[in-house]
């Protein structure tokens, strides 16, 4: 019965405003307007279980019809006011509304609030949020670094946070610049570009173990290569020192506790070991996984028990076990993704991956309550899937966010902020790094131009 008339009530009040655009007499029109002698009545209210970015629809009396004088607080927070017809008022809560478990309304001026006689159950949801970036009316951007108000993005891709300082974020943005994003100032700032150090393709930039040297990885095709990766000593980024040679590489990992380095060349599929002291000599060629000229990333467990070998046009994510006897990566066996392009979840092979971009490992304390080994679920960027995803130990891919808003249009793809998997939208996300201090995902939201954060503490 409670939804039937709640249903009936926004049945009304959708219609009120077309039927006063009709025909409304003098007498009409005065009962809608706001009477300042008169005290404001609030009876009622629906939903009364809310989150944020809910449609909250407010019942009662001499609330006037000028959205520019109404003032409602829910939850002790502002919210959006959209409409009124007097009697009803259609507003959207705002995020973060858990001062109290108030609905209150004032009209014109805010010294009194007049409150609904029941209370307002608020819940503290994750969601995608926009940092920075934009695109313009014309549907254009550029790089502009400055504060996060004002800052443009062309294409940002790799991201990873500084292990040093978790509020510092680096970027690759259109595969030419390596950019910083500061969190506690609230700007981005460039920090190279690719004419500085005769880059051909940023692609993928990370941190050795210590955390003050930056590696990066040059895809450029040829037996003479500038270098495959450039090492920033933190004090001295101008100065970059050559650490090794080969052809289109597009990935760059350390191994967490051994000092060696593992990287890729992209037109044979041929993963590499190369032992820190950066002498030629110490490469050594360990085994093909790609060949079909395929991005190739590496990830490795924060244990360095095992890396994820990520191939993106193959559609799929390879494991492969760490020898701790002979200090070096196993030739993978397939994980996830039966190399069909879609957005499946499901275990092991029976899921599809759209395009797997970057990973990182995120700690999972309930793995660790139930006592599990592994505790890491592995969240990754699925560019063509338009989402954001998550592979767990056992090979269980999950759909994490994204690909929301059906009521929208039928693409899993756009840009709608909101609830992770309800209202969220991206576009190619291709890149996700996560601060473990803050408990906060940066994700590189690539055909959107932007930068989009999910507080996993919520909102």
């Amino acid at each position: 019965m409670k939804k039937i008339l709640c249903r009936t009530k926004l049945m009304l009040f959708a219609c009120l405003g077309a039927l006063c655009m009709v025909s409304c007499s003098d007498d009409e029109i005065s009962s809608k307007t706001h009477d300042p002698n008169k005290p404001i009545e609030v009876t009622d209210f629906s939903p009364k279980d809310c989150r944020a970015r809910t449609r909250l629809y407010i019942f009662g009396k001499n609330f006037g019809t000028d959205v520019s004088q109404i003032h409602v607080k829910v939850g002790g927070t502002e919210a959006n006011v959209i409409g009124s017809d007097g009697e009803v008022i259609y507003c959207i809560v705002s995020p973060k509304s858990y001062n109290n478990d108030k609905v209150e309304v004032a009209v014109g001026q805010t010294e009194n609030y007049t409150a609904a006689p029941m209370p307002v159950n608020y819940t503290v949801t994750k969601q995608v949020k926009t940092l920075c970036g934009y695109i313009d009316e014309t549907g254009k951007t550029e790089a502009v670094d400055g504060s996060f108000d004002v800052a443009g993005f062309v294409g940002p891709e790799w991201m990873t946070a500084d292990p040093k300082n978790p509020h510092m974020v680096y970027l690759v943005d259109n595969r030419e610049v390596i950019r910083i994003l500061d969190m506690q100032k609230r700007e981005v700032s460039r920090l190279i570009s690719k004419g500085q150090a005769q880059w051909y393709s940023i692609r993928e930039i990370g941190f050795t173990r210590t955390g003050d040297t930056l590696l990066v990885a040059n895809e450029q095709d040829a037996e003479t290569a500038v270098a495959m990766s450039m090492l920033f000593r933190k004090d001295d980024y101008k100065k970059p020192m050559v650490a090794v040679r080969g052809r289109k590489n597009n990935s760059v990992s350390p191994h967490p506790y051994n000092r060696e380095l593992y990287f890729s060349e992209r037109n044979t599929g041929t993963i590499f070991k190369h032992l820190w002291e950066w002498a030629p000599e110490k490469k050594e060629k360990l085994f093909i996984v790609g060949g079909d000229d395929s991005q190739i990333f590496i990830a490795f467990h924060p244990t360095g028990n095992y890396a994820y070998i990520v191939i993106p046009p193959r559609k799929r994510i390879y494991k492969a076990e760490y020898d701790w006897v002979n200090h070096t990566l196993k030739a993978p066996v397939e994980f996830c993704g039966n190399g069909s392009e879609g957005c499946v979840d499901g275990l092991g092979l029976n899921a599809k991956l759209g395009n797997p971009m970057q990973g990182v490992f995120v700690y999972n304390q309930a793995y660790a309550d139930a006592g599990k080994e592994d505790c890491y679920d592995f969240y990754f960027a699925d560019q063509y899937s338009h989402a954001i995803r998550y592979v767990t130990p056992e090979a269980y891919v999950h759909t994490y966010a994204g690909r929301g808003s059906k009521g929208l249009d039928k693409n899993p793809y756009g840009y709608v902020d909101g609830d992770l998997l309800e209202e969220a939208r991206f576009n190619q996300p291709a890149g996700i790094a996560f601060d473990a201090v803050n408990r906060i995902f940066y994700v590189a939201d690539k055909n959107n131009k932007r930068i989009r954060v999910i507080d996993l503490n919520g909102e």
